[in-house]
């Protein structure tokens, strides 16, 4: 699914984040698009970021973007208040922020956006509160109260063939168990916040690898499932440089069904990986 044009977007701050190399490479141990992928969680839950430049430009994007970027339904004050706290004790913050501004707050502390999920009365999870900064093609605005069924509705295969195991995870996920999953997506821009239509020239041939580390526990107070995404880009010729990696990703993009393949954007990138390649002889 490629994203349609936003103009609210436009003004995104400017954001040279590139890693130089891949922090994780996913496509190799997990190369279907659709699937579970879940693990114990290893090292930090989330990124402190000791250098402010997460948090200088989350700042600008809420100045810009506003609810477009943070909200907290009602009904999860007290679990986006109970996630602050988990964060803000993480990235060694003495004073936590209380009221609904709280868990942004907590989030400009740390690279990863924020997301809770809150059972409702027949106990199916919805999307109730998230600071919201990298999405990948997706809008919380549109999202915000949404249950998992309901997010997940535009990637295609992915209710029918894991949508049950996803609600029986978050029914049973124990709040002393942290695990983690892993995404990945090669994009025309290295831009951390993807909203917008992808504009590829007639000649271009740049692409870069995106990877998201994205974890869950549930808080033990609220019950709630706390969600972290932690976006890393880099340039996609950092990965010729890991052995097998981009033989693994041509695989996994081959190997893809068509239908989740449109939804990825690689038809449409088809030709840009191929110039690609033919330019890096990769």
């Amino acid at each position: 699914m490629i994203p349609q044009d936003d103009t609210a977007t436009h003004l995104r701050p400017d954001f040279a984040r590139v890693e130089p190399a891949p922090r994780f490479l996913p496509h190799c141990t997990e190369p279907r698009i659709v699937a579970m992928g879940l693990s114990p969680m290893e090292g930090g839950w989330v990124d402190v970021d000791p250098s402010n430049e997460w948090r200088v430009r989350k700042l600008k994007l809420r100045e810009q973007l506003g609810s477009i970027v943070y909200a907290v339904r009602p009904e999860a004050r007290d679990a986006a208040a109970e996630f602050a706290e988990l964060v803000s004790h993480q990235a060694n913050v003495d004073q936590v922020s209380e009221g609904n501004e709280a868990l942004w707050q907590a989030s400009l502390g740390v690279a990863d956006d924020l997301v809770v999920m809150l059972p409702d009365e027949r106990g199916a999870y919805r999307l109730a509160a998230a600071s919201l900064c990298s999405p990948s093609d997706w809008r919380l605005e549109e999202k915000l109260g949404q249950t998992m069924a309901e997010v997940h509705s535009p990637i295609p295969r992915l209710n029918n063939e894991i949508g049950g195991q996803i609600e029986r995870f978050f029914s049973r996920l124990p709040s002393d168990r942290f695990v983690q999953r892993f995404n990945w997506s090669i994009v025309p821009h290295p831009n951390y916040l993807s909203r917008e239509h992808w504009n590829i020239g007639t000649e271009s041939h740049d692409l870069w690898y995106r990877a998201e580390r994205q974890s869950l526990r549930r808080l033990p107070k609220t019950g709630a499932i706390a969600f972290t995404i932690r976006v890393h880009v880099c340039a996609l010729e950092s990965l010729a440089d890991c052995d097998g990696a981009l033989e693994s990703l041509w695989q996994a993009v081959e190997d893809a069904p068509e239908d989740l393949q449109r939804y990825k954007g690689l038809d449409v990138l088809a030709p840009v990986i191929a110039r690609w390649r033919l330019t890096n002889r990769l």
